[in-house]
């Protein structure tokens, strides 16, 4: 098993490299302290079976970074790693394409037992998170049963606005190319093509007065 680990905290890549040796005998861990090293790794080696990524990195942010792994790993399941146990952010994570987000407080345990959930194809998501999700009604949900993501929702409403993509990054400080995944997101969970229909068809729906 080849295991890519995205983190620039030497203890706890020590730590964590401790916990993935106890996942089976032929555990090889490669590590990287940057998403932008690790994107140079990959152009090199794609054979990896898991990447694990830290979710605040220098330079690269660890969403921007996911997102630009999975298009050159688009087979390999990408869990984050993080400090943080913020709702919008695990969310947010899943909604870009990670297969996991594992606070960096977990146990040994919980961390083997989320991987080896990943690696056999489910999704990992922090308990706390889980009772949050469980127990909120959901109110934006489409004829197909999915839902927008509290930050898509401040995206819809930027969009609905005549903001550009770049206009809203700055304003909600993230990076253009994630807007442009959650603008795809909005327009797919709206079933329309254009800016124009998916204001119209937020309108209908009672969306925007829910973002005010």
């Amino acid at each position: 098993m080849k295991i890519l680990l995205v983190d620039d905290h030497p203890l706890f890549i020590e730590g964590i490299r401790n916990v993935l040796l106890q996942l089976n005998d032929e555990v090889l861990i490669q590590t990287s302290g940057s998403c932008e090293e690790a994107l140079e790794l990959t152009v090199e080696e794609d054979d990896y079976d898991l990447v694990l990524l830290d979710l605040n990195l220098p330079g690269m942010s660890g969403l921007e970074g996911l997102q630009l792994l999975r298009h050159q790993l688009p087979a390999t399941p990408i869990v984050l790693l993080s400090a943080s146990e913020d709702r919008h952010k695990v969310l947010n994570a899943i909604e870009l394409g990670a297969k996991g987000y594992i606070p960096k407080s977990s146990s040994a345990d919980i961390i083997t037992n989320a991987i080896q959930l990943v690696l056999s194809g489910g999704v990992y998501l922090p308990m706390a998170v889980l009772d949050t999700v469980n127990s909120t009604p959901q109110k934006n949900t489409n004829a197909d049963g999915h839902t927008l993501t509290p930050r898509q929702i401040e995206v819809l409403k930027l969009l609905t606005e005549g903001l550009s993509n770049k206009a809203i990054g700055n304003q909600l400080e993230m990076a253009e190319n994630t807007v442009r995944v959650h603008v795809s997101a909005i327009l797919k969970f709206l079933e329309v093509k254009n800016r124009t229909e998916a204001g119209v068809a937020a309108v209908k729906m009672g969306l925007i007065e829910e973002a005010l």
